[in-house]
């Protein structure tokens, strides 16, 4: 990124920092310096940033990925000031939508919509990060998604041109399935969601159970980036790494969790590479005991 860009993208707005520790970024707390952290205040400077046809990764919230100790080459983006905002228009008889931006944080969105009487985003309850990185991860239990309740997305994405257009896709026609929407070479910037009017107790009833839930069956109390593989073909992967004998195997500070074998923990010190090692010791050790490949579901950058 040159001076002159720089100079161009603060002036609509983006705040750029060089050589940003991406460990301060990522709930795994590991990851060596960015060249660039842009930060994105607003669909002008959005506009501006995308103007100058640069290649970058997005990050949310930093609760699904796993830097490298040399850090990243290049440019991460993320979305804030204007992105994180969201609202309510609650005049739709039994339903009610909720429009946030692609950086709204997970948890206030969830919390909002339910001390106003609005169900959909409970299977959401617990999940850290930002509403556009659990869109993008179609995120949920085992049986609600949060695509369930999407109703479209407003989206940034390069047409044959290789230029950035902005499109607003129907919930319909983004092809959910298991930890995946298809919107991996887009920026999500806006989402709006159709919510169903039922009363708070009960939907704060269910949110409370499941972060009890979580609390018990996940390792919350270290950093970590949530589950490290999905689940195949619907056997469970903490119960396969837990089966392999590995559960509680640590290399330098991070740890297979005790509590759940599909985290992998920071115990305080752990470097990426500790936690890489691990990720493919489990995936190697799974795929020789019982000839199942494992997918991550983490991104590894």
């Amino acid at each position: 990124m040159t001076k002159n860009t720089i100079k161009k993208l603060a002036s609509s707005g983006c705040i750029i920092l060089e050589n940003e520790p991406l460990s301060k970024h990522c709930s795994f707390k590991t990851g060596g310096p960015a060249d660039f952290l842009v930060n994105i205040p607003n669909e002008r400077a959005l506009e501006a940033f995308l103007g100058e046809k640069p290649d970058f990764f997005i990050l949310g919230g930093g609760t699904n990925i796993l830097f490298s100790d040399s850090g990243y080459r290049g440019i991460i983006v993320k979305l804030v000031g204007e992105f994180e905002k969201f609202s309510i228009n609650a005049n739709k008889g039994d339903s009610a939508e909720l429009s946030c931006g692609g950086g709204a944080h997970t948890a206030a969105v969830v919390r909002a919509a339910a001390e106003n009487g609005l169900s959909g985003l409970e299977c959401c309850a617990g999940i850290p990060g930002t509403i556009g990185g659990a869109v993008f991860g179609n995120a949920g239990t085992k049986d609600r998604w949060i695509g369930d309740v999407l109703e479209s997305a407003e989206i940034f994405i390069k047409n044959s041109s290789g230029v950035y257009e902005k499109r607003v896709l129907k919930g319909c026609e983004i092809p959910f399935e298991y930890r995946t929407s298809g919107l991996e070479d887009c920026i999500i910037s806006k989402l709006d969601f159709t919510l169903k009017k039922e009363a708070e107790n009960d939907i704060l009833k269910e949110i409370f159970e499941s972060i009890e839930k979580r609390k018990k069956s996940q390792p919350l109390n270290f950093p970590n980036a949530g589950c490290i593989f999905k689940n195949p073909g619907g056997l469970s992967a903490g119960k396969l790494i837990d089966d392999a004998g590995l559960k509680g195997k640590k290399k330098g500070g991070a740890e297979i969790s005790e509590v759940h074998a599909n985290f992998i923990v920071n115990n305080g010190n752990a470097k990426a590479s500790d936690i890489l090692d691990l990720v493919y010791c489990a995936r190697k050790t799974v795929k020789e005991k019982f000839n199942i490949d494992l997918e991550l579901e983490i991104k590894i950058l």
